[in-house]
């Protein structure tokens, strides 16, 4: 699908569907926003693959997605969002994710397409086209056959699992599909990023805000190339300069594993921000966290936190990966202890005390005093 005009026609056509089987096909190797190549349509009687390249008015397709008496269905959506935000969709509901409802059914945390497809209809799906460059034009009969695959498979996948589903489980899926989708409006900001770098809570102050301004200043520079952020320094290459705090180019290069062609296009600047740190008022760098003289130790809470979960998930029956993921119970830790009292003002709270979860998990996790306070 080509043109407009076509795409509004099947979305208004869809609209009087009961539910629409979509997915996408994108590419997101070395830069930062996926770059979007198809998008998979198929509102269970017409299945339309739309070409992004060509289509200039998607309020057709945003009406559609946004449209409540419309059961919207994708599996494993989380990526496919980020690639629908690239084309100003931020908004699907009702979702349905069947990776999550397979989730929830006990059928694991992670279970592909494929698998599903092969034990709901016994088809094994053909994966050859997968690494398929989905931009270049034009697309073969076998790319276009696979993509239309993962939408045209999804509906008895779907169909399965719903009739398993009872109604609460259901209404839960939805819920959990809104939270996945809010999160993006509530990203913590880039000055506290730092925090999610593995193992920033063992450093010191001064390394903490050395790494703090490296990570934002990579985020900035990513964000005006479009370039992934491993392609500029990875997470631990940062962690390392942070700690070393280099004073010159040679004490730069010293460091194992930087990357030589890095290190000369952006060696200079990296040298300015440890300078411009070690300049700064100390009262003003991070902490490894906050009210530590009630804090047990980051692996000590991690391990309460997670005991918490793991004692919510027996209680009311759910798998301990839906009602947390390790990245949702870190976030909780960082908000209680590794941001001031003044940052988490502006901060969300957190997705495990947030929604559906908030009843099932805020009365068992701890909960600092300080926060009672604040």
């Amino acid at each position: 699908m080509q043109h407009n005009d076509s795409l509004q026609q099947f979305c208004a056509q869809a609209a009087t569907k009961p539910f629409l089987l979509l997915d996408t096909e994108f590419i997101r190797q070395s830069t930062l926003q996926p770059k979007l190549g198809l998008i998979q349509l198929y509102d269970g009687e017409e299945l339309v693959l739309v070409d992004p390249l060509a289509i200039s008015d998607w309020q057709p397709l945003r009406n559609l997605l946004a449209n409540t008496q419309v059961t919207k269905v994708m599996h494993a959506c989380m990526e496919d969002l980020d690639a629908f935000q690239t084309i100003g969709i931020e908004c699907i509901a009702p979702l349905i994710d069947t990776q999550m409802a397979a989730l929830l059914l006990g059928q694991g945390s992670s279970v592909g397409f494929a698998a599903l497809v092969e034990q709901v209809t016994g088809t094994k799906l053909d994966k050859g086209e997968s690494r398929t460059n989905w931009l270049a034009r034009p697309l073969r009969d076998a790319q276009l056959s696979y993509a239309a695959n993962d939408v045209l498979y999804l509906l008895p996948v779907y169909q399965q699992l719903e009739q398993q589903l009872t109604a609460e489980q259901y209404q839960l899926l939805q819920q959990e599909a809104e939270q996945l989708q809010l999160r993006r409006s509530m990203q913590w900001p880039d000055q506290l990023r730092f925090i999610d770098v593995k193992n920033s809570w063992q450093l010191a102050p001064r390394a903490l805000a050395i790494l703090q301004q490296l990570v934002v200043w990579r985020l900035d520079y990513a964000r005006s190339k479009d370039l992934a952020l491993g392609l500029i320094f990875k997470d631990a290459q940062l962690f390392d300069i942070a700690r070393k705090a280099p004073a010159s180019f040679a004490a730069l290069q010293a460091i194992p594993g930087l990357p030589e062609r890095e290190l000369k296009r952006h060696g200079q600047m990296v040298l300015r921000i440890v300078a411009q740190v070690l300049d700064t008022d100390p009262a003003l760098w991070p902490q490894p966290a906050y009210h530590r003289e009630h804090f047990a130790g980051y692996r000590e809470v991690t391990a309460q936190i997670r005991d918490s979960v793991q004692q919510a998930a027996r209680q009311h029956q759910l798998p301990a990966e839906l009602l947390a993921t390790k990245r949702q119970q870190t976030e909780y830790l960082n908000w209680c202890w590794r941001v001031s009292d003044a940052e988490r003002q502006s901060l969300a709270v957190p997705e495990v005390v947030r929604g559906w979860r908030q009843a099932l998990l805020q009365p068992l996790l701890p909960w600092p005093a300080h926060l009672n306070q604040s």
